[in-house]
């Protein structure tokens, strides 16, 4: 038996099609999510995504968001989806290293800046972190 995953961006569906089992990040940890599993929502953090069939393993780096499981469809929201086997190491440097230099401009001038705004510096950051230890495995 095969799950559906379905995996919605801003951008709209980025990911849909049919596989064997998800690994999941989670503000609780990785979960793996196979046929049969029992329903839930969790939150997304960034990390990696893991869909598993039988002849292949793909990567996947995720942004924060959502993912819900209900019967043998899996749907993840997340403001972000990277195709790790595609991706572009070079690119994924440069756009840690803008991150990180925008929330330190934000740390510092903490005063001026909305703290929600400083937060979404942090979860890019995050984001762009998890993106480069992919890469690494």
């Amino acid at each position: 038996m095969k799950l559906t995953l379905r995996v919605i961006t801003p951008n709209g569906v980025d990911f849909e099609g049919e596989v064997d089992s998800v690994a999941i990040p989670t503000d609780s940890g990785e979960i793996e999510v196979l046929p049969d599993h029992r329903p839930i929502i969790t939150i997304l953090i960034p990390g990696g995504l893991v869909l598993k069939n039988a002849e292949n393993c793909h990567v996947y780096a995720v942004d924060q968001g959502f993912a819900r499981v209900n019967g043998n469809v899996i749907s993840i929201i997340t403001d972000e989806l990277l195709n790790m086997d595609r991706a572009d190491i070079e690119e994924i440097e440069r756009a840690t290293e803008r991150a990180e230099r925008a929330l330190e401009e934000a740390r510092n001038n903490r005063s001026a800046m909305d703290p929600m705004e400083v937060e979404r510096l942090e979860a890019k950051v995050r984001y762009q972190m998890a993106k480069k230890l992919i890469c690494k495995h």
